[in-house]
């Protein structure tokens, strides 16, 4: 389903607002002006009653037929305007309004002179309403004591629906003049208040490709959560885009040494004079392919790493199985040339298992690395308050105390070491699963001789 834009929404929507307000206001000023002049008509009818009772003077006990009052000559036909509604002998509207004069034995003795005589002789004092040939009249009923007489005044209801028809004309007017300009003003508003929207969506499409600075423009209040939204979308194309940059720069960096002892071997291969030395630069082949593969995979599985985030699913597991796991997947052959000490509890940590055991895995095989046969390789874990901290220490000779900050660097590795095979990604493999688990890596030299790398991670309790 397409949406409305927010111009259209904001000025169909409070148009609508204004207009049922206005429809209200006239409709409740409509009633109260009903009600004032069904008010003003009822006085009128009560007072013009007791008027009639006070001057009306008695016709004589002979007179045989009750004394009618003439009325205007020009009777209503219901049309809203005509040249004959009023002149010397009247108004039209006399056919709709009138009275009748009783004595107290119920006889009539004076009335005005409708076409049809109402039904009012029994009437008791006060206000009534009687339906007659399909009319509504509105009476009025009144017993004077000293005359002795009986008044009925009496209004036939289109007189004051008539007038409230005008009444409700009168109020559609300046609703309508009003909407015209409040419409205006409206558009306008909409439009001063939707200018940093479109200001900053212009500001957007002018931004050139490869800009994935952060957006800095001055929005109201409203919009700075978008902008914070998009800026953040921002940083992270940029780390990606940056990741992905450093990935095919460090792989065509170290993929050129290999790439270039295999071409060189190939051709001594090609122009080799025996067969020993064609079987020489095959093996200087096979083992360029061995390191390159290597380093291709662990290429791969930094850059996976790399779009993990820190919501990576967790569980809880004892860091002693941890462990155990780790020295069970390196190779036998190479764990039997070292003394192991372990001394790890079964506390457990949350963790994704499979990324712990290979940062442990790195760890240990480094240790196995650098440590001379038959030396011992020491792991032990502390459980605190707070952590939990995994040291694990090797009898090696250590490295500067001055390049122990760049540990951990891709592809960085201690010149003393470069016989030692090895791509320098290993510690940032490791370094970076830390990471992922809100832990800190940190690597100590041990007098006299030794090295120690110490895992603090949060404790799942």
């Amino acid at each position: 389903m397409k949406l409305w834009s927010l111009r259209r929404s904001l000025v169909i929507g409070i148009n609508l607002a204004v207009i049922a307000v206005l429809a209200i206001t006239a409709w409740a000023s409509y009633r109260d002006i009903l009600h004032e002049l069904d008010e003003v008509f009822d006085a009128q009818l009560a007072q013009t009653a007791k008027s009639l009772a006070a001057f009306y003077t008695p016709s004589p006990e002979t007179q045989p037929a009750p004394q009618r009052i003439p009325i205007s000559n020009y009777y209503d036909t219901g049309e809203e305007e005509s040249a004959n509604e009023r002149g010397p002998s009247g108004h039209k509207y006399e056919s709709k309004i009138g009275y009748h004069i009783y004595n107290s034995e119920g006889k009539l003795l004076a009335l005005t002179n409708q076409l049809q005589i109402l039904p009012l002789k029994n009437l008791k004092p006060g206000y009534h309403t009687l339906e007659n040939d399909a009319q509504t009249w509105f009476i009025f009923s009144y017993f004077s004591k000293s005359r002795g007489i009986w008044v009925r005044t009496f209004q036939r209801q289109d007189v004051r629906s008539e007038l409230s028809g005008y009444l409700a004309t009168e109020q559609l007017y300046p609703l309508l003049l009003m909407w015209v300009p409040i419409s205006l003003i409206i558009l306008f508003i909409v439009y001063l208040v939707l200018k940093p929207v479109n200001r900053f969506a212009t500001h957007l499409r002018a931004r050139a490709l490869n800009n994935l600075s952060p957006i800095e423009s001055d929005l109201p209040k409203e919009l700075i959560p978008i902008k914070q939204a998009i800026n953040k979308l921002l940083h992270q194309i940029k780390m990606f885009s940056e990741r992905e940059k450093r990935f095919i720069a460090d792989a065509s960096h170290e993929l050129r040494t290999p790439l270039s002892a295999i071409q060189v071997h190939a051709e001594n291969i090609i122009h080799a004079e025996s067969l020993e030395d064609s079987k020489q630069s095959g093996k200087a082949i096979f083992s360029a392919v061995e390191r390159m593969s290597h380093l291709v995979n662990q290429l791969l599985r930094l850059n996976r790493l790399d779009s993990l985030d820190k919501s990576t699913d967790f569980s809880d597991i004892e860091l002693k199985t941890l462990v155990s796991a780790a020295i069970n997947s390196l190779p036998t052959n190479r764990v039997e040339n070292y003394q192991w000490q372990v001394d790890v509890p079964t506390t457990k940590i949350a963790c994704n298992e499979t990324l712990i055991i290979s940062a442990l895995t790195n760890l240990l095989s480094n240790a196995m690395k650098f440590s001379p046969a038959d030396s011992t390789i020491q792991i032990e874990a502390v459980d605190t308050s707070a952590s939990i901290i995994i040291k694990i220490r090797d009898q090696g000779s250590g490295v500067p105390a001055e390049i122990i900050e760049q540990m951990g660097e891709r592809f960085y590795r201690f010149r003393e070491h470069t016989n030692i095979a090895g791509s320098g990604l290993g510690l940032s493999i490791t370094s970076k699963i830390i990471q992922l688990h809100h832990g800190k890596l940190s690597f100590n030299n041990i007098q006299p001789s030794g090295f120690e790398v110490q895992i603090e991670l949060p404790n799942s309790d």
